[in-house]
């Protein structure tokens, strides 16, 4: 049966602001069903730019060769693989469809009622190889951990196995799309770690490790992860994303950087890296070894400039972690993108005042725009204490996004404008920081060159911002909206002319940039 079946991996393209990027899971997925002998074809219709529609039709003159389908979903792209897999039933109604990913997850028994025939809850490589073999053998997976179906008219969900403690045993994703990855500049992805040890309460991904058992944190060995990006660094890439929610965590500490570094260097292996890590990680040796191994850029999730808004997130990383955080990454020459929480359920009005008055002191840091709200995604901390206090504002899985109201009266009106403003030119804003945020294989030099358009934006920005905080505080005699709308039109040329000359970088650097207006605000 193996022999004469393929599975499809599919991931399907999301509404999103940004640019698209190889999807691991899949390739993560591939490779293991590989290794234990199965066919599998990725169709990554996120890189490749394909429709729905496309999709179905790559798919439709294989149905007879095809054990199952399998799709990757998640908060932004539900409602095509919903789409999909109605489109697929309706013309082979006993076509397997299994879904998996932080959408089927979390809401296991939404899938299975629209249609998919098994989810997988949790990691997958090890439940994929196991449904495949029943499948494979038309066997029903009825005790097969992680795995949902629907069994004789009634929902079973199967427990959830221990987390794999060997990431190295795992073998390297597929990495089918590379040569799509090379053309487009894109990043190039890759994971070296899994889990959190975090307990930020709107984190998705720390509901996501927790649900089994095992350690919260797991890491692959230095000489596995130098091998993979050997292969990688063999291959022509010059850029690599480390896509682990904070590349130091756990026992990875300054002298486990050292080492890493170490490694690269008598490799000579020359790549340019980009990450994550949390601000209370972060050290002066730590940075200086990881420019050694050759990280140029870090995402941190600095969230806010308050310390009760910190508190209130269960963030373990402190005002004053922030702090150094943002001031070492100066001292030692890094791009550093803040991820920021601006507004949630309590934001007050004097919190406000803080964070203007830190993005004011630390404004070389990249923002995604001068507004932010905290999402209430489903299986958070958050979305659960929303939930006991009558809080939540629940919205259907599709949309995925669980909404609740701003006490502060006050609040609630520096929110709708700053909303407002962001609204008007975030498709710019997107546009110039996403060579920096999503990093492309381009020059440092050109990476800068986007990077003084970004803070040039982000200087307005401010400037809006305080403005909206002096009318609010001196409860000054002027509609706000209507204050907004003179400065969107006042500032509507100085944007044109950002736009003309981001396309220009665009146009020099053989880029492109297809992505959508942001769905999320």
């Amino acid at each position: 049966m193996k022999e004469n079946k393929i599975i499809y991996l599919i991931t399907l393209s999301p509404k999103s602001h940004r640019t698209s990027e190889e999807n691991l899971g899949i390739e993560y997925l591939k490779a293991s069903l590989t290794k234990n002998g199965y066919r599998v074809q990725i169709i990554d219709a996120w890189l490749n730019e394909y429709s729905v529609e496309e999709v179905y039709y790559m798919l439709l003159s294989k149905l007879k060769e095809i054990l199952f389908v399998g799709i990757s979903t998640y908060m932004s792209n539900t409602a095509p693989t919903i789409e999909l897999i109605k489109m697929l039933k309706g013309i082979d109604p006993n076509i397997k469809i299994v879904c998996g990913g932080f959408g089927p997850t979390f809401y296991p028994t939404d899938y299975l009622k629209e249609g998919s025939d098994y989810i997988i809850r949790g990691e997958g490589e090890d439940a994929i190889c196991e449904l495949a073999n029943c499948l494979a053998n038309n066997n029903e997976p009825l005790d097969v951990a992680n795995i949902g179906l629907i069994h004789d008219g009634k929902i079973i969900l199967n427990p959830v196995r221990s987390l794999n403690d060997n990431l190295d045993s795992f073998p390297f994703p597929s990495r089918d799309c590379m040569d799509v990855v090379l053309e487009k500049k894109s990043t190039v992805n890759m994971v070296t770690a899994r889990g959190c040890s975090g307990n930020c309460e709107f984190c998705s991904v720390i509901s996501f490790f927790r649900l089994s058992d095992g350690r919260i944190w797991r890491t692959r060995s230095i000489k596995n992860i130098v091998d993979e990006i050997e292969i990688l660094y063999k291959q022509g890439i010059t850029h690599i994303k480390i896509v682990d929610d904070s590349f130091i965590d756990g026992t990875r500490d300054e002298k486990w950087c050292e080492e890493f570094a170490n490694e690269m260097e008598q490799r000579h292996i020359k790549v340019n890296l980009r990450g994550q890590i949390r601000a209370d990680k972060v050290t002066d040796s730590i940075l200086k070894n990881l420019k050694r191994a050759g990280f140029f850029s870090f995402a941190c999730g600095i969230e806010n400039g308050s310390q009760s808004a910190l508190t209130r997130m269960n963030k373990k990383a402190t005002l004053e972690d922030n702090k150094r955080a943002l001031e070492l990454f100066k001292k030692n020459g890094y791009l550093v993108q803040m991820g920021y929480i601006l507004f949630d359920k309590n934001t007050t009005l004097e919190e406000l005042i803080e964070n203007y008055h830190f993005m004011r002191k630390y404004d070389f840091a990249i923002t995604k725009g001068i507004f932010s709200e905290m999402f209430s995604a489903e299986g958070t901390r958050l979305n659960e204490r929303l939930k006991e206090n009558g809080e939540l504002i629940e919205s259907d899985f599709i949309s995925n996004n669980n909404k609740y109201q701003i006490d502060s009266i006050q609040v609630k009106k520096v929110y709708d404008a700053l909303k407002k403003w962001h609204k008007s030119h975030c498709e710019i804003y997107d546009m110039t920081i996403d060579p920096l945020t999503a990093p492309k294989a381009i020059s440092k030099s050109s990476m800068l060159d986007f990077y003084r358009y970004a803070m040039f934006l982000k200087r307005i920005d401010l400037e809006i911002f305080k403005k909206i905080l002096l009318i609010i505080k001196e409860n000054l005699s002027l509609n706000l909206m209507d204050y907004v709308d003179e400065e969107i039109a006042k500032y509507a040329s100085s944007y044109e002319k950002v736009k003309e000359q981001v396309r220009i970088l665009y146009k020099k650097n053989d880029l492109q940039y297809h992505a959508e207006t942001n769905p999320f605000i």
